[in-house]
């Protein structure tokens, strides 16, 4: 074995035990983000030598190492590496690992990349039979940013059924976009049940990043219903939860504050603090998720 096989060999090894959702996470971004290149270097190699399938599992592995930094263009690299080359045979990781880079798309507002790489996640997860939900999900993302607000919540609410019987995990995901779609439509009521459902399920998970994104989430819900005290300590709690190494979670709490700033008359502190969260996401070329687009929107429309 050539010392690039045996890297390869070795940075697979470490994909399929990487476990990036829940309460290891941490721990593993920690423990790959020194490999980032290398994995890249590895997705390559193995495609580029006929081992397409362990290429699309080593991405399926660890594309949201990238997620959780914000450097989306580097995990889209992986994933073109892992998936552009070869004939691509259908494997459910190759619909994971398209699933990821939709989510990566995403992300980098490329709307057209997004719904190509998820109708093909779908496509190859019946292929092999396996369920669909995270393409359901990705899909129903990519309604989300054109405002197709009922075709979000059905898309969602497929995904939620797709879940049932699996680990309660595999329902982060469907219950999120659901809470999302039904807040952006305007049922406030509804959404703040789904989220606090949502919170709820990824407390018990351990899952302190996604504990972090919905209190972020009902804090603004709580806003636009007039609750200034409880808005006010959901987003308290959410600040003790922040990576301040990811561009998009610190400029979130940026965000937070120029909310409850803007509320409570303060505009000049309002418009800085926006002008940093704004700043940062631009500095890192990220494109805000719909719902704190939102939120960014209502914000600059209270400041005139």
């Amino acid at each position: 074995m050539t010392q690039a096989e045996a890297e390869a060999e070795r940075l697979l090894g470490l994909a399929r035990e990487a476990d990036l959702v829940g309460p290891d996470a941490a721990s593993w971004v920690a423990r790959l983000a020194p490999e980032r290149e290398r994995l890249v270097e590895a997705a390559r190699f193995l495609a580029g030598h006929g081992q397409e399938q362990a290429a699309a599992e080593l991405a399926a592995g660890v594309w949201r190492l990238w997620l959780a930094s914000s450097e989306v263009a580097g995990g889209r690299e992986l994933c073109a590496a892992a998936l552009d080359a070869g004939a691509g045979e259908p494997s459910r990781a190759r619909a994971l690992a398209l699933y990821g880079d939709g989510v990566l798309a995403f992300r980098q507002g490329a709307q057209a990349e997004s719904q190509a790489r998820n109708q093909q996640a779908l496509a190859v997860a019946r292929a092999v039979g396996d369920r669909e939900a995270l393409a359901l999900v990705g899909l129903s993302r990519v309604a989300l940013r054109d405002g197709d607000y009922p075709r979000v919540r059905r898309l969602a609410a497929q995904a939620r059924g797709c879940t049932v019987g699996l680990d309660a995990a595999a329902g982060v995901a469907p219950l999120h976009l659901l809470a999302a779609g039904t807040r952006l439509a305007g049922d406030l009521d509804e959404a703040a049940e789904l989220y606090a459902e949502s919170l709820e399920l990824n407390r018990r998970l351990g899952d302190q990043r996604m504990v972090g994104v919905e209190l972020h989430n009902l804090g603004h819900l709580e806003l636009h219903r007039g609750n200034l005290a409880v808005a006010e300590r959901w987003f308290a709690e959410a600040a003790g939860l922040r990576d301040p190494a990811d561009p998009y979670d610190a400029a979130m709490g940026e965000l937070n504050q120029a909310a409850l700033a803007v509320v409570r008359g303060n505009r000049q502190r309002a418009a800085g603090l926006l002008g940093r969260a704004q700043a940062m996401l631009d500095s890192a070329g990220i494109v805000l998720d719909p719902d704190d687009a939102f939120e960014v929107g209502w914000l600059r429309d209270r400041l005139g």
